[in-house]
Order: C-alpha cells, then sequence, then structure tokens
C-alpha cells in the first residue's frame, strides 16, 4: 500500500496553521475578518494531544473568539462546514471559519490499532484488518441494501477524482473513466 504523506514533518498545530492560512488567503480575507472558528479534528487519543481543540485554538483562528472544536467518528471533515453554516445562518456569526486537521501518524502505536477490537479475535484479527476494511464492509452492505451497482459507485469517484484535480491538497485528482 502506497502510503500518502505530504508533511509527515509538520506537527498538528503547523499542519492547522498552513490549513487557516490557505483558508484565508483563498478567500481574501485576514484573520480579523473573521468573528469565530470552527475545528475539525479527530479525537484527541488518536493524536495523542489531550484536549486538542485548546491546543489548537490559535492556529485554528479562533483565539479571542467563539471557537469550537468538534469531530464524528469518520466524517469530521463533512460535519466542520455544516457545523460551520450553522454559526452563520443561525446570526451568531457573521463569518465563521472552518479548518480541518487530522494527523494520527504522530501517536504511537498508531491508532487505528483501536479498531482492531470491533473484529473477531479469533477469526479476524489475525489478518491485521484496518479501517479499510470496515470501510469496505459498509459499502458493501450499502450497495446491496439499496441495489446499487457498483458502476454508479464509480461514477461517483470519477467525479469526485475530477474535482480534484486542481486542488493543491488533494489526495488524488484525476480524470478518470467508469472504466478505471
Amino acid at each position: 500500500m502506497t502510503k500518502f504523506v505530504r508533511r509527515a514533518k509538520e506537527t498538528a498545530e503547523e499542519l492547522t496553521y498552513l490549513a487557516t492560512k490557505a483558508a484565508l488567503d483563498s478567500a481574501g480575507m485576514k484573520i480579523d475578518q473573521v468573528d469565530g472558528a470552527i475545528h475539525a479534528t479527530a479525537p484527541d487519543a488518536f493524536d495523542g494531544v489531550h484536549m486538542k481543540g485548546e491546543y489548537l485554538a490559535a492556529a485554528s483562528g479562533g483565539c479571542g473568539k467563539p471557537f469550537m472544536r468538534s469531530y464524528v467518528g469518520g466524517g469530521s471533515g463533512v460535519f466542520a462546514p455544516i457545523h460551520g453554516w450553522y454559526m452563520v445562518a443561525s446570526g451568531y456569526l457573521d463569518t465563521c471559519l472552518v479548518v480541518c486537521e487530522e494527523k494520527m501518524s504522530s501517536c504511537q502505536p498508531h491508532p487505528q490499532g483501536a479498531f482492531l477490537t470491533i473484529f473477531d479475535h479469533t477469526t479476524e484479527r489475525p489478518l491485521k484488518p484496518n479501517l479499510l476494511w470496515i470501510f469496505a464492509l459498509e459499502m458493501n452492505r450499502y450497495l446491496h441494501t439499496y441495489g446499487i451497482s457498483i458502476e454508479e459507485i464509480a461514477q461517483v469517484s470519477v467525479k469526485n477524482k475530477k474535482n480534484a484535480i486542481d486542488h493543491p491538497c488533494a489526495q488524488l485528482g484525476k480524470s478518470l473513466t467508469v472504466q478505471d
């Protein structure tokens, strides 16, 4: 398996600062134009940092402003923009900076080992299952439950990879076909 590593040496705080700066630059804004911040990241134990929200508040643009850290197992990157939208839609904030960061690789032993506990100790753990197994099992169940074909899922993947072509932080931006 190819490791996805672009910034192995940076700390979570440095990654957060870089993401914050990139977001502000992209929006043509300065930090003093932001009313509050939302930060999403993995649970504390997964990054080996206690009270990670407090640790990353400054790098997220949350000092002296309303700031909230949240996480949703496997869905933090989707939940965070929704969370930021609620802050603006409710009238609580006029502008909200949403920052996501996750770096589980710093913690030893690797936090992914925690997921081994959901597999059977005799028949599955010796195979060393990981998060990809979990997602594959979930997707397989979803396909069968709702009668969705693999080709339909491939169409979504083709669209998403194409949308990522010009994104500087995309893991894999590529022009693909369903046959690929």
